[in-house]
Order: C-alpha cells, then sequence, then structure tokens
C-alpha cells in the first residue's frame, strides 16, 4: 500500500451565506484531539482485495472553530473512510469510530460528527441521499461496534489466559448484536444502495440470505460495481461448497487448463502415469511460503516418480512470476486469476475454503487425499503412497 495525498487543506469555512464552497465540509463536537485522517480509494478498486489498491491518505487538523474544509481531487466516485485520531489506532479505525461515505466528482459533502462514549455519531447535512443512508447505517452500527470493540480488547489483553465465563458470553454477545445490527438494516431498506454496502461488511451468510432481495434501485446504483462483485462471490461461494462435496478420495480429479510461467497452456491430464500433487497457493499466504522448503526437498526425493502443481490463486501475473522467480520453485508452476466466471476458476471447482489446500492425485488421475493447511502427515502420506 503506497499512500498518496489526496486532500488539499484549505482555509476554514466561509459564512454559511456563501453557501458550500469545497468538497468537503465537516464539523466536530466533543472530541479532545484536533486530528482527522481521511483515507479514499476509487469505487471501482474498492472490491479489488488482492491488487495493490489506490488508498490516498491524508491527515487533517481541525481549526479553530473544530471545522475542516478540503478539495477532494477525485475524477471518479471514491470510497471515504473519516477516522478522528481519538477513534484510531496506527492508521486503523477503531470499532465504532469512523464513517464511510460516497464522494462524487464535482460534488459538495457536508457532515457533522460528535463523540459519544467510544463511538462516532454522523449527520449528513448536505450531499447526496446514499451519505444520508450511509449516516443512518453508521449511527445504528458504531455504538454496538464500539461495545464489540471493547469486548475484544478485554480478550485481547488477557494475553492467551483463559476468559472468565461472563467475559466470553459478553463477547459472543457483542458480536451477535453487531451482526443483528447490519442484518436489521439491511431487511429494512432492500431499496436502498447504502445495503449494498452494508452486505459487503456482512459475511458470505448475510449476503446470501439478503442478495436476492435487494431491489433494483439498489443494485443499480452507483453502488453497482460492489453489487456485480458481491454476486460472482456468491455464485463462487456455492460452486465451491458443490465441489466440496465432490473432492473427495477415489474420485477422479476435474482436469483443467491454465498458463505456465512461459505463457504455454499447461493441461492436467497430461501428467497421467504419474503421481501429481496440486499445491493451491498465493504469494500472499505466509503458511504457503513457509512450506516450500520441505516441499522442494520431497520433490527432489520422488523425482521420476512425483509430479507438484502450485496453482498460484488471485496474484496479478507480475506478482506470481516474482514470487516463482523468488522461492525457485523448481516444478511446473500455473496461475489461477478470477478473470473469468466462478464456475471456471479452478480453485472453485475444486472446492478450495483454505491456503496452502494440497491434494494428491494418482497415476489414474484419481484423488487420493485432499490436505488443508500445514497439516501434519503430509509428507509421510505422501513418502507411503509413492513407495507402494
Amino acid at each position: 500500500m503506497n499512500p498518496k495525498h489526496l486532500l488539499i487543506p484549505l482555509a476554514a469555512l466561509c459564512a454559511a451565506a456563501c453557501g458550500p464552497r469545497h468538497s468537503i465540509e465537516a464539523s466536530f463536537e466533543g472530541f479532545t484531539n484536533d486530528t482527522v485522517i481521511l483515507q479514499a480509494r476509487p469505487l471501482a478498486q474498492y472490491v479489488d482485495f488482492t491488487a495493490e489498491p489506490d488508498i490516498r491518505t491524508d491527515t487533517l487538523l481541525l481549526d479553530g472553530k473544530r471545522r475542516i474544509a478540503v478539495d477532494l481531487d477525485a475524477s471518479e466516485p471514491m470510497v471515504c473512510v473519516l477516522m478522528p485520531r481519538e477513534y484510531a489506532e496506527a492508521g486503523l479505525p477503531l470499532a465504532g469510530g469512523s464513517c464511510t461515505f460516497i464522494a462524487e466528482p464535482r460534488q459538495r459533502l457536508g457532515f457533522e460528527f460528535i463523540a459519544r462514549d467510544g463511538w462516532l455519531e454522523v449527520n449528513a447535512v448536505r450531499g447526496s441521499e446514499i451519505n444520508a443512508d450511509l449516516a443512518q447505517y453508521a449511527n445504528a452500527w458504531n455504538p454496538v461496534a464500539a461495545e464489540m470493540g471493547r469486548a475484544q480488547a478485554a480478550m485481547i489483553r488477557l494475553q492467551g489466559k483463559p476468559a472468565t465465563d461472563s467475559l466470553q458470553q459478553a463477547y459472543r454477545a457483542s458480536i451477535q448484536r453487531a451482526q443483528q445490527a447490519n442484518e436489521e438494516y439491511i431487511a429494512a431498506h432492500l431499496d436502498r444502495p447504502a445495503s449494498v454496502f452494508v452486505l459487503t461488511q456482512s459475511g458470505s451468510a448475510t449476503a446470501e440470505r439478503y442478495f436476492d432481495s435487494l431491489r433494483p434501485e439498489a443494485r443499480n446504483s452507483i453502488l453497482r460495481p460492489l453489487a456485480e462483485h458481491m454476486e460472482l462471490q456468491l455464485e463462487g461461494l456455492r460452486v465451491r461448497r458443490e465441489a466440496a462435496g465432490r473432492i473427495k478420495p477415489g474420485a477422479e480429479a476435474p482436469d483443467f487448463t491454465l498458463p505456465d510461467t512461459e505463457g504455454n497452456d499447461f493441461r492436467l491430464s497430461s501428467l497421467r502415469g504419474k503421481h501429481v500433487v496440486l499445491d493451491f497457493w498465493g504469494s500472499w499466504c505466509v503458511w504457503c511460503i513457509k512450506g516450500f522448503p520441505e516441499l522442494k526437498d520431497c520433490y527432489e526425493r520422488h523425482k521420476g516418480k512425483l509430479e507438484i502443481v502450485g496453482i498460484d490463486c488471485s496474484d496479478s501475473r507480475e506478482k506470481w512470476l516474482e514470487a516463482v522467480a523468488k522461492h525457485e520453485l523448481p516444478w511446473i508452476n500455473v496461475l489461477d486469476t478470477r478473470e473469468r466466471r466462478p464456475a471456471e476458476v479452478i480453485d472453485n471447482r475444486y472446492g478450495i475454503g483454505a491456503y496452502p489446500t494440497k491434494i494428491l492425485i494418482d497415476p489414474e488421475g484419481r484423488i487420493v487425499e485432499v490436505f488443508v493447511g500445514e497439516r501434519p502427515g503430509f509428507f509421510e502420506r505422501l513418502d507411503k503412497e509413492l513407495n507402494k
């Protein structure tokens, strides 16, 4: 992440009679800290969690009237997060202490922010309807999120010591209330674009429950890129769930074709006659990379009888090639991207839900066993299979 300056701090707000002059004008009541952090990224990039998004950051100081007035250098819709320093640590918002809003080019937005007991109250006083809705959601979510954050902090302070029953109950109850706050908002606002945003923050179970009920005016709003991405995610979830029931010992491993590091098409069925290990990994997966040295030793030990196919999931081609070279991976390496429909993505077709996952396939192309994570026993099982 390479933060860039996004905002140009300007002079204090002009008199009300002048009308709004800047992209964002806001007042702050009840805060003891005079610093505000504002982050933004293009809406088109908001759904892309694997690429390096253009997240731009600026730190703003309140003026003598506890206000900010800034111009947003934006040529496209932006997803913005505002965090009073009072409710932020290390550049990240504490639970219940932030406000998300949508900024469009040439738009004038006005907000009032009020410090409550550990949470941020938001009033959208000027601008788009969607930001009024997001402010309403923030005021329902933030107090519950602050409660959840306090319970989480209490658990963390234990540093691994057992929590009391009452603390565990309070922690679980706070999570349930936070989820309930999201679901209640969505259920009551199926026609509002803000519900699309809330669904992206609510987990796959909630998304599955409510996505199909969203009205066209919510799906086809300025947040349409989020709705389209969510639809693809849910389709991928269904494909993985169906695949998980088929990917088991004795089943035939689904054939596939993916590009290798030279840009040539590699086909799994071309390895019939050898034992094969499919290693689903990514450059972003620490545990995947930690397992490479032992996997290399195993590959060297069984040369001629074993082939390994490293399937990189979700990286860009550049990051993938860089990681293959950096870790000196000696086996077949292919790239599985998200640029196709979910039913065509290979880790969906194999029901992959965690990384690394290794799948051992026999010379006839049938699955011997599936190993999820750095599970003990993989190399022993592989040695036994190859030494039959």
